[in-house]
């Protein structure tokens, strides 16, 4: 497993986990004993970005590399599996679901080669949520979803530049628009998606695509407005 990088907080942190630093020192422990360290699996519906609406199951590993804060989700340890026990999980908890997102936290901590073999075999698509920050992965995946996170510390990774299937950026004011636009450079979907704890920032993300039609698309978490996870 790879080491833990440097958590690196910008803005006083209202997160979801009570302790970033702590949450990812124990999902890399956990890791080191060749289990995956996991938040949830749940069975949903893809509330954001190109795949809206979907039915996915989603495994929330733990841990993440930043600490943003902004972030909505608790990424501390809850339930450890075995790379085959997980994918025993996968097909329980969707039944005839064929799509599968691992999402975080930050999935790109841990190794899911095995495991991402084993749903291919089954017949499975594999969409992964990740900040981009880190290396290529080196196991299969059919979608991915990158959430840059520069003002958090996040540098992305040139190699999602070019085999990004979205991008999606959290914007909570100008300058995180005008990253977004930057962004767009590279031709592939972009989406500018409001900071929840933010009202304003609904306004700007609709004045900024329509400013930019072919640059911008909105991404609400439609899940929320549903109330399912």
């Amino acid at each position: 497993m790879r080491g833990m990088a440097r958590v690196t907080v910008e803005k006083p942190y209202r997160g979801a986990t009570p302790d970033p630093a702590e949450a990812t020192r124990e999902a890399m422990r956990v890791a080191k004993t060749g289990r995956l360290p996991l938040v949830e699996v749940f069975y949903s519906l893809q509330g954001e970005g190109l795949r809206t609406g979907q039915a996915t199951v989603f495994a929330r590993l733990a841990g993440c590399n930043l600490a943003c804060d902004f972030c909505d989700t608790d990424f501390r340890v809850q339930e450890t599996y075995a790379p085959e026990g997980l994918v025993e999980e996968i097909e329980r908890v969707g039944g005839p679901c064929r799509w599968v997102c691992f999402t975080g936290g930050e999935p790109t901590l841990h190794d899911l080669q095995s495991v991402c073999d084993a749903l291919h075999i089954r017949g499975y698509r594999i969409q992964m949520e990740t900040n981009g920050t880190r290396p290529r992965p080196g196991w299969g995946v059919d979608h991915i979803t990158v959430s840059p996170k520069q003002p958090q510390g996040g540098r992305l990774h040139p190699w999602y530049e070019r085999h990004a299937a979205e991008f999606k950026y959290v914007v909570d004011g100008e300058d995180d628009l005008r990253r977004a636009l930057d962004g767009a450079a590279h031709g592939r979907p972009t989406f500018v998606q409001p900071n929840a704890l933010n009202p304003a920032a609904m306004s700007l993300c609709i004045g900024a695509v329509q400013a930019h039609p072919d640059r911008l698309r909105l991404s609400l978490q439609t899940h929320k407005f549903l109330h399912i996870r």
